[in-house]
């Protein structure tokens, strides 16, 4: 069934950025319906940053166009900047005020009352640090706090550059939930991500780029069920120790584990999906 334009809240057509002689982003189209996660995958240079610094408006586009929200990135980009937030890779807060400072500033910005601030805090598990520099912070405190301040708004569309990365495992999960309780409440998200971990977790439409080229955009099961296979996991004793394997699922796999079965040496076995990290290894080998 076709979807009717409405419902998409980006749309892209034909978008390139050259940089002198140079096509970082070659011809980009696509499309993402409101509410839906997407992952932009690509290896470094491949022009996933360049395309979101587009669509942020903070990079011109050399031709092709850009529509968010119905509206037109080259002509509305002001509106459309009331109506998105932002969270860069790198941390642009301010250094000397407090984390409900830095919040602050952005509720007034945003016309938006300072009650919003303290639940925010709570939620990322930043209250009892509130009042504190941000100069103070760890690098994953600092960087829940720039997701905060994108969304003190209440945007319908969410940019994340590298939400996660080099964060601490409890900052990643603080975040990671909370972006998975804010897509399920309807806010769009485009994120650029190296850890297909999170990207697993958080996305359900993964697009792959390299050489500035779309490779494939997809739904994730129907991306992994194309380009992935599925395997085994399996653990079994031998010579007074256990030992872990993952075979593909070949007749001679087959017979081998029928083999340990039959001289009782399975301890466990399941089922394991394909892996993202092994489908980015192989589109990455297409082009």
């Amino acid at each position: 069934m076709t979807i009717p334009d409405s419902d998409y809240i980006l749309e892209i057509k034909q978008l390139s950025k050259k940089y002198r002689q140079k096509t970082v982003v070659d011809n980009l189209s696509f499309k993402v319906k409101s509410g839906q996660t997407l992952g932009l995958l690509g290896p470094n240079g491949a022009g996933k940053t360049t395309t979101i610094r587009m669509l942020m408006g903070l990079t011109r586009p050399s031709s092709g166009s850009a529509t968010i929200f119905g509206l037109d990135l080259k002509t509305q980009a002001k509106q459309i900047h009331s109506k998105i937030g932002v969270v860069f890779e790198r941390p642009n807060l301010f250094e000397n005020l407090s984390g409900y400072e830095n919040l602050a500033v952005f509720c007034r910005l945003y016309d938006q009352p300072l009650s919003l601030i303290k639940p925010l805090l709570e939620r990322m598990e930043l209250w009892e640090r509130a009042h504190e520099p941000v100069k103070v912070y760890s690098k994953g405190m600092r960087q829940r706090i720039l997701i905060l301040r994108a969304l003190v708004h209440r945007p319908r569309l969410l940019f994340l550059d590298e939400p996660c990365s080099g964060l601490d495992p409890v900052s990643s999960r603080i975040i990671r939930d909370y972006l998975l309780e804010l897509k399920k409440a309807g806010v769009t998200i485009l994120l650029t991500s190296h850890d297909m971990e999170e990207v697993d977790e958080l996305c359900d439409l993964i697009g792959f780029i390299n050489n500035g080229k779309l490779i494939v955009l997809s739904d994730k099961n129907a991306l992994k069920t194309k380009y992935g296979s599925y395997s085994i996991k399996v653990v079994y004793q031998t010579d007074n120790k256990l030992v872990e394997e993952v075979l593909a699922p070949t007749p001679e796999n087959f017979l081998r584990l029928s083999d340990l079965y039959a001289k009782q040496q399975v301890v466990s076995i399941r089922s394991m999906e394909a892996s993202l990290s092994d489908i980015f290894r192989k589109l990455s080998a297409l082009n």
